[in-house]
């Protein structure tokens, strides 16, 4: 497969690269390490006149602050990421997930940014459509939906592997757009709209992420499943942090994420709260995964029924938990 023909620029800044994506329209994309763009372009999903390319500006270093949060540049690559001492000590669950994300080759050349501002994946849309489909689906602008042809919306699901595990961190993005610098929490960045996954406004471009001080006593984990890992995206990818109490056995606060469930991460309030202020057993971890199947819905995609996922999202939480909680365990 060829890519389309299309005009190439390499902005000096995000300053530069927001004025000239605001200044462009639909037919002008931002391109980081190029992982997902340059596929949908070879597929034909989409087609700019102009790409403008964030190679030209330098990714900085992960950044301790004085408060012990962490800055990381958005333009930092996932082996980077996974290969960070900074990370893997005061991180290790956003290591664990870089380090999941397809093959060695990809994430030596894919971002964090990129990674956080995936657009929304299904098993008909992302390929070529030349021969297989005879109308458009609500993501070409269509209405109609292959994979759930009863279906009245696109179904569509987000599948990035580090959002799980900076929600569970509490994270901050910093965005960098023509009105300025603006900070939201990581989990307003997504709206839970397939067609338009993410709260980005024209020009926008995400420029760092802030995760905040880690606590005295914290335990967390990240586990992916997938058939066929390096080659395929996750079927459910699940992280979790626990906040503990000074006897490293109580939970005093938990957060629980999972990714390729839904058109966005998906946050377990129930397991969370029912995690919060119990011993840490092998009961309750049980019973907390029990609770986080219970309370999502998944969209099946991918060959995944709706049933598998939930029942893999149940051992998938009961097994972060517990790997989380095993420097813990009392011998």
């Amino acid at each position: 497969m060829l890519l389309p023909k299309f005009s190439y620029v390499k902005a000096a800044s995000l300053g530069e690269a927001s004025r000239l994506l605001a200044a462009g329209d639909r037919k002008t994309c931002l391109a980081a390490g190029g992982t997902e763009l340059l596929p949908r372009m070879k597929y034909g999903l989409v087609r700019p006149e102009k790409v403008i390319s964030l190679k030209g500006v330098a990714a900085a270093a992960p950044e301790r602050a004085a408060d012990g949060s962490i800055r990381l540049d958005a333009l930092m690559t996932l082996s980077a990421a996974a290969a960070s001492s900074l990370i893997q000590a005061h991180a290790p669950v956003l290591a664990a997930a870089a380090a999941a994300v397809g093959s060695s080759e990809i994430r030596n050349m894919a971002t964090l940014g990129g990674n956080l501002c995936q657009e929304s994946r299904c098993l008909y849309y992302n390929q070529p459509h030349d021969f297989q489909f005879t109308m458009p689906c609500f993501k070409r602008g269509g209405d109609c939906c292959y994979f759930i042809p009863e279906g009245k919306k696109c179904r569509a699901v987000y599948m990035a592997d580090t959002a799980p595990a900076f929600i569970c961190l509490g994270a901050e993005v910093h965005i960098v757009g023509p009105r300025g610098v603006r900070r939201i929490p990581l989990e307003g960045l997504y709206r839970n709209d397939p067609l338009q996954p993410l709260t980005l406004s024209a020009g926008e471009i995400l420029s760092g992420i802030l995760i905040p001080a880690r606590p005295a006593h914290r335990a967390e984990a990240f586990a992916k499943f997938s058939w066929r890992p390096g080659f395929e995206f996750s079927a459910v990818s699940v992280a979790a942090v626990l906040n503990l109490a000074e006897d490293r056995q109580t939970c005093r606060h938990a957060r629980i994420a999972a990714g390729s469930l839904a058109a966005a991460p998906l946050r377990s309030p129930k397991a969370e709260a029912a995690l919060k202020d119990k011993r840490l057993s092998t009961e309750a971890i049980a019973a907390a995964a029990d609770q986080a199947a219970r309370e999502i819905r998944p969209v099946p995609h991918h060959g995944y029924t709706r049933a598998y996922l939930r029942e893999c999202h149940r051992v998938q939480v009961r097994r972060v938990l517990s790997t989380a909680m095993r420097p813990f365990a009392k011998t």
